[in-house]
């Protein structure tokens, strides 16, 4: 196509679509052109319709960005899964002989034995991972030591102050623990001490649940001394610390038993003599009582099941002298029983289970109680308890007893030689004893310490001299005219 060609025929050409024709009857019909001010006069210039569109307020809505969620590092880099260093096989790594050098000068015998102690709790607590319960059982056996437990005064320091300090200043700065220059003079024993917090304090302050509560404390403390025989602390008192760590041992099998008999005694026949002949459950016992707990499925024990339970177990694990003077006073209607005075409890000395013929015997004539064995025992007074107020006559004139109580075999399993049991012990004009509750039982290894009394001691204050300068001080005060 030319350039010449006329602007009339290229219009021609063009597509060009026909015109919509309009009619009245169209529903559809263009909007109109918005009306302005001027052809309105009486129209205000701030009326919305007068407004134009781009003035018009126009609110849009804008997704927020979502924040992205940080994923949850795994245990690994958390350090859950690090190595604590009380595992059951854990051991310390071979030491090198630059560190050899450093410790034998460190823990050198001619360093004061509390110097020597401050700096291996340092080390220690930086080598082993502490979890809050074993923190906490561990600063507590410390404290139990003589060891102060504490943040140390005016000893804050930043993160710009720490930069500045090397490994060995930054371990003292942190530190959490310091033995005073006034424990210097006192007896030092390691196994004392560990068997005075295990048998003592531990199980009344803590209250372990579990038996794995139990492992942690024994676990932790052994750790700590296995520690201080691997380096070498104090050489002057390896055997005294080995024992300790026996003592441990000792404690991890006895502390759990000792919590079970508690919680599970004194058992049914123990219980049955209380209700019959005296005690506590013969004073609050109602024969016409019928009240049942509607969260309770046990049987109600009544004189009748007592009567029973009593029975057989003199017929089965009672010798044949003790069934014929039973029933002789019973029959006379004056068997009764006195509370044993003047003792805390008593101390098991030997453990008779149940045996073959005594479970037949129950199997066959009783299938519905428990096989009773029996315990020897004596006398026991708490060396941790008040002395009893008894003349040097009283106390010649009362030697020591021996008892021979009756206890079912579910729970004889929880008793071994030298456990002490403190509780009210009962003798029957028959010649066997019972006893109710159980308060507290102790291990074979029990020692009672003074430091339980130390505990959160404070040095004494002169009262006098402080409400003296109180008074001053209020009198300099009032005398100020502002």
């Amino acid at each position: 196509m030319s350039d010449s060609q006329d602007p009339a025929d290229t219009v021609k050409e063009l597509p060009l679509r026909p015109a919509a024709s309009k009619t009245i009857n169209d529903t559809q019909q263009t909007d109109p052109l918005p009306e302005t001010s001027e052809d309105k006069p009486d129209s205000t210039p701030n009326s919305p319709k007068s407004q134009s569109l781009e003035e018009l307020p126009i609110e849009i809505d804008q997704a927020k960005k979502k924040k992205k969620k940080s994923k949850a590092r795994p245990k690994s880099k958390r350090g859950k899964n690090k190595p604590t260093g009380f595992e059951e096989y854990y051991v310390d790594a071979p030491i090198t002989p630059e560190e050899f050098s450093a410790e034998k000068e460190l823990y050198n015998v001619s360093r004061p034995l509390t110097h020597r102690i401050e700096d291996a709790l340092l080390r220690y607590q930086k080598n082993r991972r502490l979890e809050s319960d074993r923190r906490d059982v561990f600063l507590k056996y410390l404290a139990y030591g003589g060891v102060y437990v504490g943040q140390r005064m005016f000893g804050g320091l930043d993160g710009r102050d720490l930069q500045q300090l090397d490994s060995e200043q930054i371990l003292q700065a942190r530190a959490m623990t310091s033995v005073g220059k006034d424990k210097s003079n006192l007896a030092v024993d390691f196994d004392a001490v560990v068997r005075g917090f295990l048998t003592s304090f531990f199980p009344y302050y803590f209250n372990p649940d579990t038996e794995d509560m139990i492992k942690l404390a024994t676990v932790t403390i052994r750790n700590f001394l296995s520690y201080l025989l691997y380096h070498d602390v104090c050489p002057e008192y390896n055997d005294n610390i080995d024992q300790a760590r026996t003592s441990c041992d000792i404690a991890t099998r006895e502390l759990w038993n000792n919590q079970q008999l508690m919680a599970k005694g004194p058992g049914d026949f123990n219980s049955c003599c209380s209700l019959l002949f005296g005690g506590e459950l013969h004073d609050t016992y109602t024969e016409g009582n019928q009240w049942r707990n509607s969260k309770d499925d046990a049987p109600r024990l009544t004189t009748e099941i007592a009567r029973k339970i009593v029975k057989f177990a003199l017929a089965g694990a009672g010798e044949n002298r003790h069934a014929l003077r039973f029933q002789e006073l019973t029959e006379n209607k004056t068997l009764c029983a006195v509370r044993i005075e003047d003792i805390d409890g008593f101390e098991i000395t030997a453990v008779h289970p149940p045996g073959e013929v005594v479970r037949e015997f129950y199997q066959t004539h009783a299938p519905d109680l428990v096989p009773v064995g029996k315990l020897l025992a004596r006398t026991y007074r708490d060396p941790g308890m008040p002395d009893y107020d008894r003349s040097p006559e009283e106390r010649v004139a009362q030697p020591e007893r021996n008892f021979e109580l009756f206890m079912e075999g579910n729970l004889l399993q929880y008793c071994y030689p030298g456990m002490k049991v403190i509780a009210p012990v009962w003798e029957l004009n028959c010649g066997f004893h019972y006893f109710e509750d159980a308060y507290r039982t102790y291990g074979s290894n029990y020692t009672p310490l003074v430091n339980d009394l130390m505990l959160g001691w404070k040095e004494p204050r002169d009262l006098a001299k402080a409400e003296s300068k109180a008074e001053s001080d209020g009198e300099d005060d009032s005398s100020v005219t502002l």
